[in-house]
């Protein structure tokens, strides 16, 4: 009976072990994930990121940019070198982050950018999405194919009063709206000026929740959650709570059992 209840209480053990080492692991990608940047920045003149609301601090080139982190250039400019040799060139005057790794966001100004073959690269501009679009090419038969270009380069600008003007420099270029409908088609050279009544953005803008402290560039720092403790923690405790009493509740049940049952050995 002894080895029985010895034998249960490590397998509670065990499991619980693995509960807080799935939840630890989960937050440990999850950190890890901010702390890489989406690329380096080099820059001159009055380049800043944004600590917190209201607080800006001038950027030390070269510089990571991360995900959430709000830049804007005022009298300098800056360059991207994203992965794979894809670049974007900032402008002057201009504010803007990376919402997602592979999202732009542009909130002022104007960029130029290069994407490479591959690059799961978008751009946001109040409230259009501009990207890579594949022209359809006829194969043989009555099938129809996507045809891949050589990567894209294009040029986004935001005017004073909310039109935006999108050119493309290399490939096709697709502009949508908010819904993923078709605003635009662009071809190599071609361009087009949008409204501000199709352009403006009614969604809020994002401000920035993950920055590194000082210009080194460090990575943004974890902010913690409630009495100290973070939300995966959090979690884990609920998970090993719950599990536990369920454990309880069978071993329980399972001594009562026992008692009514005489042994299968004499």
């Amino acid at each position: 009976m002894k080895k029985g209840l010895i034998f249960k209480m490590f397998v509670y053990f065990l499991a619980v072990s693995c509960l807080l080492l799935m939840n630890e692991f989960t937050r440990m990608i999850a950190e890890a994930n901010q702390t890489i940047p989406v690329g380096r920045m080099v820059s001159h003149g009055g380049v800043k990121f944004q600590v917190k609301e209201n607080s800006w601090e001038k950027v030390e080139t070269p510089f990571p940019v991360f995900e959430g982190m709000k830049i804007r250039t005022e009298n300098g400019e800056a360059v991207l070198a994203l992965a794979q040799k894809t670049r974007i060139e900032v402008g002057s005057d201009s504010v803007f982050y990376f919402d997602q790794r592979d999202q732009f966001n542009l909130l002022q100004g104007k960029v130029s950018f290069r994407v490479q073959p591959d690059v799961p690269l978008r751009f946001k501009a109040g409230s259009l999405w501009v990207n890579n679009s594949y022209p359809l090419q006829s194969a043989k038969g009555s099938s129809v194919v996507l045809t891949k270009d050589k990567g894209f380069a294009g040029s986004i600008l935001m005017h004073s009063k909310g039109s935006v003007t999108v050119k493309s420099i290399q490939g096709s270029l697709s502009v949508t709206d908010s819904n993923g409908a078709l605003v635009a088609s662009l071809l190599t050279g071609e361009s087009i000026t949008l409204p501000s009544v199709v352009a403006s953005s009614k969604s809020p803008t994002l401000m920035a929740n993950a920055n590194p402290e000082g210009t080194g560039g460090a990575a943004p720092a974890a902010g913690e959650g409630f009495l100290g403790l973070s939300t995966w923690t959090w979690v884990g405790i609920a998970d090993v709570a719950a599990f536990t009493g369920a454990a309880i509740a069978v071993s329980t049940s399972g001594r009562g059992a026992d008692r009514g049952v005489a042994p299968v050995c004499p």
